[in-house]
């Protein structure tokens, strides 16, 4: 299901990538440092150093910046390169500059969303990259935005990532214009959620009363939709639904597929593309993105099977346990 497809339906305790714990990106010196007032750690660093297999000379786009974690490691490890940073979010632009000022003409930063590699490579008259990495997990400085991401504050339904949503609409134009199937489906669809009709329906009562405008009016809505024990699990009830909103609004599944895609297509012979995903859906996606590489002889999986943050690296940071990391190798058919 793609946020495409949803579009022209449109009618007149913690997980660990939602709230609660350590930031998924803090390695002090390495992968991060304190930014204001959000720690981050960027995960499983030696991995994507590792895998990435960076050298001299090579071109390099972090496509999801952040606040330059894995870009700052990446330099560090190797500064005679030249690497782009990407990100949407103004705010990470700013931080992930000043981190990584050091560097000086070999990072550049540049606020657009990850799929826009291509626009942005022809813009900087890159015609091949060497390597590229995509993390796509939480930027913690997202939840302070005031942009409706956290279900502990009470915020506007916004949950875009940048300036504008990728996908054309925000949160509070699902919840208040969207037929209640279609509304169903994305929090099946995107969040997984298995009361995604229960939800729906709630939704949808509460709007033909007034419009659902705030984050905590939707919390109050999902609480009274779900059963007692489901309020109560390991995980917030809330946190499927703003998934799946978040995904939605961003068109998170077709920006991987554009991203990696414009990415991959980008690479010189030998190049290499990381992917950090932390949910199954977004690991899925990723998952089929390569194999249908594999399939047409155009690449070879470095790693077969996903690598996984060292049991140490979630001791630390518990935020990284559901990281999964994959990474594919581009082949030149002679």
């Amino acid at each position: 299901m793609t946020t495409a497809a949803l579009t022209s339906a449109r009618a007149p305790h913690r997980s660990s990538r939602e709230e609660g714990g350590k930031a998924h990106e803090s390695r002090i010196g390495r992968g991060g440092q304190k930014l204001g007032q959000v720690a981050h750690t960027s995960v499983m660093v030696d991995e994507v150093l590792r895998t990435l297999d960076v050298h001299k000379g090579e071109v390099v786009v972090d496509a999801t910046a952040g606040q330059g974690g894995h870009s700052f490691a990446i330099l560090s490890a190797e500064p005679h390169i030249t690497l782009w940073a990407l990100d949407a979010d103004p705010a990470a632009v700013a931080l992930a500059s000043e981190r990584l000022h050091k560097f000086g003409s070999k990072a550049s930063v540049v606020e657009s969303n990850f799929d826009a590699v291509a626009k942005v490579l022809k813009k900087n008259k890159l015609e091949t990259i060497d390597k590229a990495l995509f993390d796509l997990g939480w930027n913690s400085g997202q939840l302070l935005s005031g942009r409706g991401f956290s279900f502990l504050h009470d915020e506007p339904l916004n949950m875009s990532y940048g300036k504008k949503p990728a996908s054309g609409f925000v949160a509070s134009e699902i919840l208040n214009t969207w037929d209640e199937e279609t509304l169903a489906n994305v929090l099946y669809g995107y969040g997984e959620e298995r009361y995604s009709r229960r939800i729906a329906k709630a939704i949808v009562a509460r709007r033909d009363i007034e419009p659902i405008q705030t984050t905590i009016e939707l919390v109050e809505i999902i609480k009274d939709a779900v059963p007692a024990a489901y309020r109560h699990g390991r995980l917030h009830f809330a946190t499927r639904s703003f998934q799946a909103l978040r995904m939605a609004v961003n068109d998170e599944l077709g920006v991987i597929e554009r991203g990696v895609g414009a990415a991959f297509e980008h690479l010189s012979c030998g190049g290499r593309v990381a992917v950090i995903t932390f949910h199954s859906i977004e690991d899925r996606a990723v998952k089929r993105l390569f194999a249908g590489y594999v399939k047409a002889k155009a690449g070879r999986l470095v790693t077969k099977k996903p690598l996984v943050p060292t049991r140490a690296e979630i001791t630390t940071n518990p935020r990284a346990r559901s990281a999964k990391l994959r990474v594919i190798e581009k082949i030149c058919n002679e």
